[in-house]
């Protein structure tokens, strides 16, 4: 029986900014492979993301995770010359799927490609076989597309679509499980440099299998727990609510969630949340028309509490190979985190593009 606990994360986000049009444009689709649009029209955002037990003083468990994410300006379709050409056919091959779980009347889109790489150990560094009471090594390297879309309420009523703000978010994660994700040489790296002992059982570690995960969740952002102050002028004190519920299925994980996030601060960005690591988890919503220009377009500070719940059908890195024998652990069916921490966002200046830094602690 596994459980998580004492996790903590830094979440670091520098915001590559670049020219913004005033407003979005309805560009004509062209075939994948055509020449994408030049990277001065709107704003994009390279995000860096860590979770480490070490900052909690602890290493076993989930021990790391890190995730290197671009995310997209506002597009108008998934086909936008202003996404990469890679991007763009690879999109071609899932638009079904985009179609079924995203609805074409969103206000806004954009998209998120993310990089990343998550690692497990049991608590027992020095055991060099199996520890049939604890959890497998393993590892999982990735490649994720996602896809959010935007709903904001319609001054008009009749052409109203919903009464607050929504994001859905679908996330393709692609990948390998096993030697080949490398955990092992990326966790010998860091201990070595920081002069930690290192695991010895990773001999141990679940064999290589591809990896699939696909990832819907939908957020919400009530106005009436939100200042008019804040939703008027994007200034004052403000208090928000964002629930989310989602589902994911394939071989790394299936399960169904549901939980959401309290904030409370002086100039609550516009977006979803704090963005956590966790598949679905990354908040950085396709912007209103008035924020095209910036991606954070004044200080703010806010603190946040949140919780996501999860029944769990698998869950490979307790459960062990799909497809061979290999050493697995009986999991809880329900599982849970809690975290809670603080962010602050600054505006662009001439020596520093816009960003965000947040910190949370997750039990």
């Amino acid at each position: 029986m596994t459980i998580r606990t004492g996790i903590a994360a830094v979440l670091c986000a520098l915001i590559t900014h670049v020219a913004a049009a005033a407003a979005p444009t309805t560009p004509p689709i062209p075939p994948c492979d055509a020449p994408g649009a030049p990277p001065s029209l709107r704003t994009s955002i390279v995000s860096l993301q860590v979770e480490n037990d070490l900052f909690a003083g602890t290493d076993a468990q989930y021990t790391s995770g890190v995730k290197l994410t671009w995310v997209s300006p506002n597009i108008d379709s998934f086909e936008s010359p202003l996404l990469p050409t890679l991007v763009r056919c690879s999109n071609e091959q899932v638009r079904g799927v985009l179609a079924w779980f995203l609805p074409p009347e969103a206000a806004t889109r954009n998209m998120v490609v993310t990089l990343g790489q998550s690692m497990y150990t049991p608590a027992d560094r020095d055991r060099t076989t199996v520890d049939p009471g604890d959890r497998p090594y393993a590892g999982w390297t990735y490649l994720g597309f996602g896809y959010n879309v935007r709903f904001d309420p319609d001054p008009d009523p009749a052409r109203r679509i919903t009464s607050t703000a929504v994001l859905n978010t679908l996330e393709i994660d692609i990948g390998v499980v096993g030697p080949h994700s490398y955990a092992k040489e990326s966790q010998d790296t860091i201990h070595r440099l920081r002069g930690f002992d290192r695991f010895l059982g990773w001999a141990h570690q679940l064999g290589d299998e591809p990896g699939l995960q696909v990832v819907w969740e939908q957020k919400f952002r009530p106005r009436i727990l939100t200042s008019e102050n804040e939703i008027d002028a994007g200034t004052g004190l403000a208090i928000e609510a964002i629930p989310h519920y989602g589902i994911s299925v394939g071989n790394v994980a299936s399960y169904i969630n549901v939980g959401g996030e309290v904030r409370f601060g002086w100039r609550l960005p516009d977006d979803f949340g704090t963005s956590l690591i966790r598949p679905g988890g990354d908040n950085a919503a396709p912007r209103t028309t008035k924020q095209l220009a910036c991606v954070y377009c004044g200080h703010s500070f806010h603190f946040f509490a949140s919780f996501d719940g999860r029944f769990v059908a698998n869950n490979i890195f307790l459960d062990g190979n799909t497809f061979r024998r290999s050493h697995a652990v009986k999991k809880r069916l329900l599982v849970g985190d809690i975290a809670y921490g603080w962010a602050y966002t600054w505006p662009p200046s001439k020596l520093l593009p816009s960003g965000k830094l947040a910190y949370a602690h997750y039990v």
